[in-house]
């Protein structure tokens, strides 16, 4: 059994930190133009260029409703796939296990973008080799703009990024519903869509009581990425990463908000605040190490 996932409230919403498990990915990727002697002190890359990664997965719970935001990698990647990324079977089952709850307890499942790391979990291979739905009870939310690209990526850059998603989501095309625009998914939880990472990418934002959480996924993947020119080289619009990046932190430094980050290793979630001018970090919820250690 793994430790119990963190967890804080937002109004009458609780949001347990949950994690598909740690993986590597290269640290140039993930930093795009920064140079690597800026960020390797605070990511420090393997003899592969390689920096350590979480794949953070917010479950949102209120009542009969279990919101999942985003799935991370799951169990579908290749043996030649799990080397590159140093990533295993996905531990999302296992945190879920530890709450005492299961797979078909997620009600919803918001999905930021459909890049493997975000998405791969939406499907759990079976011994047999064939691919079903993880959550066979959630109804699954992706901006219609997301899935349009996904289904017909229009050139070779999006045809890389999209590659996976084909088998990850045909097991589910039934579970699925396309979002255009902003969208409630419960009342106090929506869909918020950003662009920047990909065209059509989405955070999900909890409001209940002037109480504020949000899960911005690939805008602010690691806490070094608060810096407003610190971002992916996989970016599709970096300038609307950051125009995005700043109206969200700096609404969440006014109002107490708390944020989560997709990628970071060490931090879950934090407040932030600014000082003089700089967005840093202000009270955090760290990543144990414990998590990832099962009995």
């Amino acid at each position: 059994m793994a430790e119990i996932p963190p967890k804080i409230k937002v109004g009458a919403f609780t949001v347990a930190f949950l994690a598909d498990g740690l993986w590597r990915n290269d640290g140039g990727c993930m930093f795009g133009v920064v140079p690597r002697e800026l960020w390797k002190s605070n990511h420090p890359p393997d003899e592969r260029n390689r920096i350590r990664l979480n794949l953070t997965c917010p479950l949102i719970m209120k009542g009969s409703d279990a919101i999942l935001v985003d799935t991370g990698i799951g169990n579908r990647l290749s043996d030649v796939e799990r080397k590159i990324f140093d990533h295993g079977d996905g531990w999302l089952p296992q945190h879920l296990s530890a709450l005492g709850m299961e797979a078909g307890d997620i009600t919803h499942l918001i999905v930021s973008h459909l890049h493997f790391d975000h998405c791969g979990g939406i499907v759990r291979r079976r011994e047999s080799g064939a691919l079903e739905a993880a959550f066979p009870r959630a109804r699954i939310f992706a901006q219609r703009g997301e899935l349009d690209i996904a289904d017909n990526p229009r050139n070779e850059r999006l045809r890389a990024a999209y590659r996976h998603a084909e088998e990850v989501l045909a097991p589910v095309r039934s579970m699925l519903e396309a979002l255009d625009g902003d969208t409630d998914v419960v009342a106090g939880v929506r869909a918020v869509v950003t662009g920047g990472h990909t065209r059509d990418h989405q955070a999900a934002l909890v409001t209940d009581g002037g109480e504020c959480f949000m899960h911005l996924a690939d805008i602010v993947p690691t806490r070094s990425h608060i810096r407003g020119p610190w971002n992916q080289a996989y970016d599709l619009d970096a300038l609307r990463t950051m125009e995005q990046k700043a109206h969200y932190l700096g609404l969440a430094a006014e109002n107490r908000w708390w944020l989560s980050f997709a990628h970071d290793d060490t931090v879950f979630a934090a407040m932030v605040k600014n000082d003089r001018g700089r967005i840093v970090l202000a009270d955090t919820i760290p990543v144990s190490e414990r998590l990832f250690q099962f009995s």
